[in-house]
C-alpha cells in the first residue's frame, strides 16, 4: 500500500513529468496530499534529513506490512476464532476499506493540526489497535480493532510524504528520497505474507499484530526525538459531509461484496444500493463544490481526460489482480496442498521478488513501449499467464506455479508504474496533488475489492457447486485482466501522443 506522489511509483526519469498544466479553477490550495504537502515558508529544515527519511519509511513500512501480513495468516485465524467466509474477508479487507477514504482527508488535517502530530498519534493509534487485535477472541472484535488499526495508518500515512517535502526542500535530493520511500513501500507490502508465515509457525496467528506494538513504539521515539513540527500556512478546507460520505459509500460496497461470500444476497443487494446512493449523494456534493467556486475534496474535472480515467481503472485492476490473488495462492497452497505457513509464504517469494524487479525494470520498458503497449500487453500477459495455474487446478506443479506467479507479479507492477506515469502527466500544475491521492485510493480499493470479489467467488463455487473455488476464481481473474487490456489498447490509442506533449 503506497501514499503516493508524482515521483513515488513512477516516471520513467524520476521527476514526475507534468506535460499539460492547467490554470486552477480554484482559489486557494487543493484538498490533497501532496500540494498540501508544502512547507511553510518559516519551518526550518531539519539538521539530519537523513534520519527524517529513516523515520518516515520505518512508518510506512510497518504500516505497508499489515496490508498483507494477513493473507499467510488467514487459516491460522480461521482455525483458531472460527469466522464465517464473510467474517474472514472482512478481517483481512477493512483495513484497506477504511484507509482509502480516509486518506482524502487526512493529509488536509495533518497540515492543520501538524504533521508530526498525525504521525505520532496515528502511529499510537495503529499500535494500541493492534495490541488489541492480537488477543482479540472473536471475529468481531478483531475486525472492529483491524478498523480502528486503519484510522492510525491513514493519519500517519499522508504525513510521512509531507514531512520528506519538509526535510528535502531541494528537488534533486528530494526525489533521491522519494525513490527510497516508495521502495521501502513495495518492499513491505511484498515481506508482508513471508513475515506473517513464520510469525504463525513459530509463534501463533495474534503475534502478527503484536509485533507492530513495539516497533511502532520505537519509532514514535525516533519522530519526536529527529523531527520537527510542521504546518501548511494555508490549510485547505475539511469537508466532514464529503468525508462521511466517502467512508459510508467504500464500506457499503465491501459489505455487498463480502457478504456474497456468506450467500446472503439480500443484504448485498441491498448494501450495493446503499453504495450507490452514497456515491451519487457525494458526486452532487462535489459538483455543488465546484459550480461554486470551492474547491471540493475531489476534483471531478480530473476525470475529464480520458487517458486519466483509463489509467486509474488500470490501476484498480492490477491491484485487484495481485492482492485478491495473493490470497487466494496462500489460502490454496496451505488448505488444498497442505503447505505450512512458512513454507506457503516461501512458496509466494516468486510473486513478491518479481513485482520488485517490475518496478525497477518498468521505467526502461515504458520509455520502449509508451503508456498504451505497456498498459495493455502488461495486462493481457498477467491474464495469460494465470492460464497454466487453471489449467492445472492450481500449485500442482510448483515450478510452473512459481513461474506463472512471478509472470503475474513482474507484468502488474509494470502497469502500475506505467499508469501512474500517465496519471501524473495528464495532470495540469495544480492538479498533481489530487491525482496523485486518486491514484492512491485506486490502489487501496482495488485491492481491498481483489480479497473482498475473488474471496466471495471462491466461497461461492465451492458451496454453490462443489467445484474448486479457487480455480473458478483464478479463472475469473484471467478473464477480467485480458478483456481490460484489450480495451485499453482502444482507450489509451493517443495517451502517448499526449503526454509527448
Amino acid at each position: 500500500m503506497n501514499t503516493t506522489v508524482p515521483a513515488a511509483r513512477g516516471s520513467p526519469d524520476g521527476r514526475g513529468p507534468v506535460r499539460n498544466p492547467r490554470p486552477n479553477r480554484y482559489a486557494g490550495p487543493s484538498l490533497t496530499r501532496v500540494t498540501a504537502a508544502s512547507p511553510s515558508p518559516s519551518v526550518k529544515r531539519p539538521a539530519r534529513p537523513a534520519l527524517v527519511l529513516a523515520t518516515v519509511c520505518a512508518a510506512l513500512g510497518i504500516i505497508s506490512i499489515d496490508v498483507t501480513v494477513l493473507h499467510v495468516a488467514a487459516p491460522s485465524i480461521q482455525r483458531a476464532l472460527d469466522p464465517t467466509p464473510g467474517e474472514l474477508l472482512w478481517i483481512i479487507d477493512v483495513f484497506p476499506f477504511v484507509v482509502a477514504p480516509l486518506l482524502l482527508s487526512a493529509g488536509v488535517l495533518g497540515d492543520r493540526f501538524g504533521r508530526r502530530l498525525f504521525l505520532v498519534v496515528g502511529l499510537a493509534v495503529f499500535g494500541l489497535a493492534s495490541g488489541w487485535a492480537a488477543f482479540a477472541g472473536d471475529p468481531t472484535t478483531l475486525i472492529l480493532a483491524r478498523a480502528v488499526s486503519a484510522v492510525g495508518g491513514s493519519m500517519a500515512m499522508p504525513s510521512t510524504m509531507s514531512m520528506i517535502r519538509v526535510a528535502y526542500p531541494d528537488r534533486a535530493t528530494r526525489v533521491r528520497a522519494v525513490a527510497i520511500w516508495s521502495m521501502t513501500s513495495a518492499g513491505a507490502a511484498a515481506a508482508g505474507p513471508v513475515i506473517g508465515g513464520f510469525l504463525v509457525e513459530h509463534f501463533w496467528w495474534g503475534s502478527v499484530f503484536l509485533v507492530n506494538v513495539p516497533v511502532c513504539a520505537v519509532v514514535i521515539v525516533a519522530a519526536l526525538a529527529w523531527t520537527r513540527e510542521s504546518r501548511s500556512d494555508r490549510p485547505a478546507r475539511f469537508d466532514l459531509v464529503s468525508q462521511l460520505l466517502a467512508v459510508g459509500a467504500v464500506l457499503a460496497a465491501c459489505l455487498a461484496a463480502n457478504e456474497l461470500a456468506d450467500h446472503a444476497v439480500l443484504v448485498s443487494a441491498v448494501s450495493a444500493v446503499v453504495s450507490a446512493g452514497l456515491v451519487v449523494a457525494f458526486l452532487r456534493r462535489q459538483r455543488a463544490a465546484m459550480a461554486a467556486g470551492v474547491q471540493p475534496t475531489l476534483d471531478l474535472g480530473l476525470f475529464a481526460d480520458r487517458s486519466f480515467s483509463a489509467a486509474l481503472v488500470a490501476i484498480f485492476l492490477a491491484m485487484f489482480a495481485i492482492v485478491g490473488l495473493d490470497l487466494q495462492f496462500a489460502q490454496h497452497l496451505q488448505l488444498s496442498r497442505g503447505l505450512a505457513a512458512f513454507t506457503a509464504a516461501l512458496m509466494l517469494l516468486p510473486l513478491a521478488l518479481a513485482t520488485m524487479a517490475g518496478g525497477f525494470c518498468s521505467p526502461w520498458l515504458l520509455r520502449r513501449l509508451g503508456h498504451r503497449r505497456t498498459i495493455s500487453g502488461g495486462l493481457v500477459v498477467a491474464g495469460l499467464a494465470l492460464v497454466p495455474v487453471v489449467a492445472l487446478g492450481g500449485a500442482e506443479s510448483f515450478v510452473v506455479f512459481g513461474i506463472c506467479t512471478g509472470v503475474v507479479g513482474f507484468s502488474v507492477e509494470v502497469v502500475a508504474v506505467a499508469a501512474n506515469d500517465l496519471i501524473i502527466s495528464s495532470a495540469g500544475e495544480h492538479e498533481v496533488g489530487g491525482a496523485a491521492a486518486l491514484e492512491e485510493i485506486a490502489y487501496d480499493l482495488g485491492g481491498g475489492f481483489g480479497v473482498a470479489v475473488l474471496g466471495a467467488v471462491a466461497a461461492t463455487a465451492v458451496v454453490a457447486g462443489g467445484d474448486d473455488g479457487f480455480v473458478r476464481a483464478v479463472g475469473g481473474s484471467v478473464v477480467v485482466l485480458v478483456a481490460v487490456g484489450l480495451v485499453m489498447a482502444g482507450l489509451l490509442r493517443r495517451a502517448d501522443v499526449q503526454t509527448r506533449a
